[in-house]
């Protein structure tokens, strides 16, 4: 299948490890022009490599997501460099150890809120301007089946939930002009070993342990865990002329786990 991504720019957040180096390397194989958003410079060195030894094309710009002006000054350089921006896949996000609601402190409310909910929005905000003046653009962001409620995920669910409301209030608003935002949501992911960073969110205790995994496999329809190459794969398509008709979508991708309506 054609995506028609060739040559097209696209700015990946969070795109140094895990799921949005896949990602990242997933939209270089179809043959855009990928710009690395992320504060791990090691990691991003890594995987822009691997991307050129591919044949592909990347740049990485170091980019706290949580500063506006930040995010606006790397857009700005992104399309001076490179050209215009057409595709944005907003990836950065955090989650932090399982916990009941009434033992999670304010501050991580606080903290998931802005890695969450405030870098998808700067991101968001930095390129839509410029998308609406063009008449084009697609935006995908990473949300997760949390959003749709999960025992010991009040608060990251809560802010997985609002970017799933975001992008579908995002694309009501801003379809008119030719912009389509969607979302996929992901079940677990469990990272390839090497593939974390110092700010990865799984240097942090998730609480996971074997048994909680097997019983996330157990009730699972197919029986089998999404891998980072699945969202990926997910991602290029709503981002590819292929999904032009879709908009305001969310696409689980989680082996049936959740099946949302």
């Amino acid at each position: 299948m054609e995506l028609g991504l060739d040559g097209t720019v696209a700015v990946v957040t969070g795109g140094a490890s895990t799921i949005g180096r896949a990602i990242a390397m997933a939209l270089a194989a179809e043959g855009a022009v990928v710009a690395i958003f992320d504060r791990d410079g090691a990691l991003a060195d890594k995987t822009t490599a691997q991307i050129h030894s591919g044949g592909g094309v990347a740049t990485f710009h170091q980019v706290d997501l949580t500063d506006l002006d930040s995010t606006e000054a790397a857009v700005g350089i992104v399309e001076d460099e490179l050209g215009p921006i057409r595709t944005l896949v907003n990836s950065v996000g955090w989650n932090g150890k399982a916990a009941a609601f009434l033992d999670l402190p304010p501050e991580r409310w606080a903290e998931l809120h802005t890695r969450n909910i405030a870098t998808t929005a700067n991101a968001t905000r930095a390129v839509l301007r410029r998308m609406v003046e063009r008449r084009e653009g697609s935006i995908v962001s990473i949300a997760s089946d949390a959003g749709f409620g999960a025992p010991g995920a009040s608060a990251y669910g809560a802010t997985k939930a609002g970017v799933m409301s975001f992008m579908r209030s995002i694309a009501s608003e801003y379809g008119p002009f030719g912009v389509r935002a969607n979302t996929v949501s992901m079940g677990l992911v469990i990272p390839e070993t090497g593939d974390l960073g110092e700010h990865g969110g799984w240097r942090y205790d998730t609480g996971l342990n074997e048994e909680a995994v097997e019983t996330i496999k157990a009730t699972t329809p197919l029986r089998l865990l999404a891998e980072a190459n699945d969202i990926a794969s997910a991602v290029a398509f709503l981002a590819s002329h292929q999904a032009r008709r879709l908009t305001g979508q969310i696409l689980s991708v989680s082996g049936g786990y959740c099946m949302p309506r």
